[in-house]
């Protein structure tokens, strides 16, 4: 019953009409081997695997052991995984059944996220189940299983057991809690193992004094104890066999291991082993795929449950013994087996922590390696290894499990700081940042960090942590702009690698000039090609951060798709947002604002406050562009408190620059100039503001409008004072439309016909349209009278199309004002064009705005009016004009504008006819 029941069922349903089903069940003593779940799930189809390119044969032959050689890294094995059903799946159909993925292993955890993420295209589809939040590299709809509601409860109950005695029925609805395995299970284990159980009889007083199976205890441990009287009534061989299935996991259910293991527990013949099995209806023998196989999962874990840790840790030594010296998994058990110390077992896991580390397995090697510590004889040797652990689930994106390890290892350390020192430093400043938000402790460990691990101090220092602490240092500078952090990563810029230089140069904020100076776009495209096949992943990092500093937006997915196949240390909440800004920048900002929001909801339940706040800011770009006020000041308020605590300074700043953004678009010019002022005084580019460009259009406009139009132009030649030319194309077209805003009224056109003439402008839609709306707004002005010329109104309709598509309805608002300046006094006009001889003048402008394919909120976001309204002023405005629905409004006005006075076409002739501007 339950999440099982349902992928057998729907297994049943796909292979009835021909599906062909791929499945697996996670093992907890699996959880530690990369690859292991998937191994399962290809397993049946690996034969096929000769018909892929020898590129991806190999790292997935090598990924399930079928072939010599170390495990390649997880997105080789993604990619290879992908062409292998995608190739399987031309045949027919292919359903992937993944059961138990909380105990899945983080390495096939990834692969299935990345199928997941691209299937759309494909025949195929996945469907997991987990009993926790484990799988979070799984992306995907998630469906809860909620406990059945008391009818539904109590009608499967009555279906499952009608002899149940009314008088016990309520004793194990409550029992039950909804669960439907405790329903189906309840009853009968109460009538096979207690036929007088109290609960059976009339007078049974309440639901507290129930005993035994009902007692107080938490359902999944009542639920594990209903199999305890199967277990404890076989005989002490078997039982302990079971435990050796249930701890050995795939291979331990191997019926020809288990038999080989039998004649080492009990004198019994296989054949009664087996009948001694099936009669206890805990398992059956699987003859076909020569396993055991469990009745339920809870059979399995209330087996381990029962278990004492002495018998726990003879389960583990006894597969140990019998598997091959080679088998992966056979240093786990021998782990799980040890008691107190022993330091060459330490040795021995601590190498392999080291090996899995270096193959792609953080997530992994961190239990491994903190194992290794358990083991170690002495304090010094156990912190070490504890920071070591503690640095491999930082890298595998096990962020409180990182902290719990660097809180053991301060404990084990004390009186003194745990060592090594540099990689101490860098799991505490990682887990702080990420998880509080707090970016303190890398400002004041991660300098001596990298005076460590530069070198040639840090030349025995672990590979690839010199730049880790690099790249996170130069995260929080950003964020925080403080000098101890610039000086530090500036202090040690050569003694990285090429791409962490350019990801420097991309945020530093400071332009080069002479002979060292380079082009940070062109220099970034030279560089992902140039990366070798076995590249480290901070070069991932480095390259994605550099790309998102210079709103490389065109040349993205370029950027990415060349490595992202192949690292393996990137997030995808890292990922995510930089798609997330990207999209904003775009103008596709639904799907912004869609991955802002679902990101920020994913980190805020795992307690990632750094990556939380980094989408808040993208969802507040969106509400601020399109005037959401409450939306805006409630993000605003949840971010306040939380960042001028934390002096991150560019966050503060950015969220100045929204507020500065929506006054610009809800017309308020004094409100926006002094929020400009707030962010940088006229003739100053503040140093170190790797953001500035962004709020570069806004603080020039505000000045315009504002009246203070020479403290625009003394900003803009302060940019250029500064040097150097702009950092990307998105920067230099900011700069373009900016100079056009500022532009003295002789040197306007000139300046906006820059603008248009930008190559790729129109990939950057929302300042484009801010640049129509000026120049449309500076000729309607020099042309004053009733009618705007021509060319005014080519550019204002430009603008009010792109404002209105991407929802900005205060920038649409300006727009359409500025078309039609007789907007807002229509109403009050008799006889005007805003007249109509049946409809009323609120009437009238509502129907146009849907004649022309607006929604009822974009409507009302142009009128002040709710959607309600506005649907109230269609469903009255329908009749009086003889039509039904939306697609016949626009012809119905224009036959009655034909019989109104001469005159009256004067919008028409400015707006166009059944149409948007």
């Amino acid at each position: 019953m339950g999440k099982t029941a349902l992928l057998d069922t729907g297994e049943e349903a796909a292979r009835r009409i021909g599906l062909r089903v791929l499945r697996m069940t996670g093992a907890p003593t699996e959880s530690g081997l990369p690859f292991a779940a998937l191994h399962q799930v290809l397993w049946p189809v690996l034969d096929e695997v000769q018909d892929l390119a020898e590129s991806q044969r190999e790292p997935l032959e090598r990924a399930l052991g079928v072939r010599d050689g170390a495990p390649p890294e997880g997105f080789a094995v993604a990619g290879a995984t992908h062409a292998l059903l995608a190739h399987a799946a031309t045949r027919r159909p292919v359903v992937l059944l993944l059961d138990d993925l909380q105990w899945a292993d983080p390495s096939s955890i990834a692969v299935f996220g990345y199928l997941r993420r691209h299937l759309a295209r494909l025949p195929l589809v996945l469907i997991g189940t987990t009993r926790e939040s484990a799988a979070d590299g799984l992306p995907g709809r998630l469906v809860d299983l909620e406990p059945l509601n008391d009818r539904e409860a109590e009608q499967l109950l009555r279906t499952l057991h009608p002899w149940l005695p009314e008088t016990a029925r309520g004793r194990v609805l409550r029992a039950a809690g909804g669960n439907p395995l405790a329903l189906h299970e309840l009853p009968a284990q109460l009538r096979s193992v207690a036929p007088d159980h109290p609960a059976f009889r009339a007078d049974f007083p309440t639901a507290d004094a129930v005993v035994g199976p009902f007692g107080g205890l938490p359902l999944g441990t009542r639920l594990g104890g209903l199999y305890e009287d199967r277990v404890r009534a076989l005989p002490d061989g078997i039982q302990h066999l079971l435990l050796v299935a249930s701890l050995g996991g795939t291979y331990g259910q191997r019926l020809s291991v288990l038999r080989e293991l039998a004649g080492q527990r009990t004198e019994m013949r296989w054949a009664k082993v087996l009948e001694h099995i099936r009669d206890s209806g805990l398992a059956r023998p699987d003859t076909a795929e020569g396993s055991l196989v469990f009745r339920h999962p809870l059979v399995r874990a209330g087996l381990v449950h029962m278990a004492s840790p002495a018998e726990r840790r003879a389960g583990h030594r006894l597969l140990a013994d019998g598997m091959p010296a080679t088998h992966p998994q056979r240093i786990i058990h021998l782990a799980a087996s040890a008691v107190g110390i022993d330091a060459e077992l330490a040795s021995l896991l601590h190498a392999k922590a080291d090996s899995m580390a270096a193959q792609g397995g953080d997530a992994e090697a961190a239990d491994m390696m903190a194992r290794a510590a358990g083991l170690s004889p002495d304090s010094g040797t156990r912190a070490a290894r504890l920071v070591a652990a503690a640095v491999m689930a930082a890298a595998g994106g096990r962020l409180r499990r990182s902290a719990e390890l660097v809180s053991a290892a301060e404990a084990e350390a004390r009186p003194g700081s745990p060592e090594p020192a540099a990689a101490y430093a860098f799991a505490v400043a990682y887990t702080r940042l990420q998880l509080g938000g707090d970016p303190t402790p890398s400002i004041e460990l991660l300098p001596g960090a990298l005076d460590l691990l530069a070198p040639p101090a840090g030349r025995h220092e672990r590979s690839g942590l010199l730049e880790a602490v690099f790249f996170l240092l130069v995260v929080v500078a950003v964020h925080c702009g403080d000098e101890r952090a610039w000086a530090a990563v500036e202090r040690h810029a050569t003694a990285v690698s090429g791409p962490a230089l350019v990801c420097l140069r991309a945020w530093s904020g400071s332009s080069q000039t002479g002979p060292d100076a380079f082009d940070m776009s062109a220099r970034l495209r030279e560089t992902v090609p140039a990366l070798p096949e076995d590249r480290e992943t901070p070069a991932a990092w480095f390259l994605l951060w550099a790309a998102a500093g210079l709103d490389a937006v065109g040349e993205y997915d370029a950027l990415v798709a060349p490595f992202a196949r192949h690292h393996t240390f990137a997030t995808q909440d890292f990922i995510d947002a930089l798609r997330a800004h990207d999209a904003f920048l775009c103008g596709r900002w639904e799907e912004s604002l869609a991955i802002s929001c679902r990101g920020a909801d994913t980190s805020a339940g795992h307690g990632h406050a750094f990556n939380e706040m980094l989408f808040l800011l993208n969802v507040g770009q969106v509400h601020a562009a399109r005037g959401h006020g409450g939306s805006l000041t409630a993000l605003e308020s949840a971010l306040s408190a939380h960042v001028g605590a934390r002096h991150l300074r560019a966050i503060t700043e950015r969220l100045h620059g929204l507020q500065l953004l929506r006054a610009l678009g809800q017309g308020r010019p004094d409100e926006a100039w002094r929020l400009a002022r707030s962010l940088a005084a006229p003739g100053v580019v503040p140093p170190r503001a790797p953001w500035f460009h962004l709020t570069l259009v806004d603080w020039v406009q505000a000045a315009v409008e504002s009246g203070h139009s020479e403290d625009a132009r003394r900003r803009l030649r302060a940019v250029r004072a500064a040097g150097g030319a702009p950092a990307s194309a998105h920067h230099a077209f900011l700069l373009t439309v900016a100079d056009a805003l500022a532009a003295p009224d002789e040197e306007a056109e000139a300046r906006f016909a820059a603008v248009y003439a930008t190559p790729g402008a129109k990939q950057w839609p929302f300042p484009l349209a801010r640049a129509h709306l000026a120049h449309g707004v500076r000729l309607r002005r020099s042309s004053p009278g009733r009618h705007a010329p021509t060319a005014a109104v080519a550019h204002l309709r430009s603008a009010y199309a792109v404002f209105t598509r991407l929802g900005a309805a205060p920038w649409a608002r300006r727009a359409f004002r500025e078309l039609d300046p007789t907007v807002e006094t229509a109403e009050c006009v008799e006889g005007s064009e805003a007249s109509h001889p049946l409809l009323s003048a609120q009437e009238l402008r509502v129907a146009e705005y849907a004649s022309r394919g607006l929604t009822n909120r974009q409507i009302g976001d142009l009128l002040g009016l709710s959607p309600r309204t506005v649907g109230s002023h269609l469903y009255k405005a329908f009749p009086k004009l003889g039509v039904t629905t939306r697609a016949g409004v626009a012809r119905a006005l224009e036959e009655t504008r034909n019989a109104r006075p001469t005159g009256s076409r004067g919008r028409q002739g400015r707006l166009g006819r059944g149409g948007r501007p």
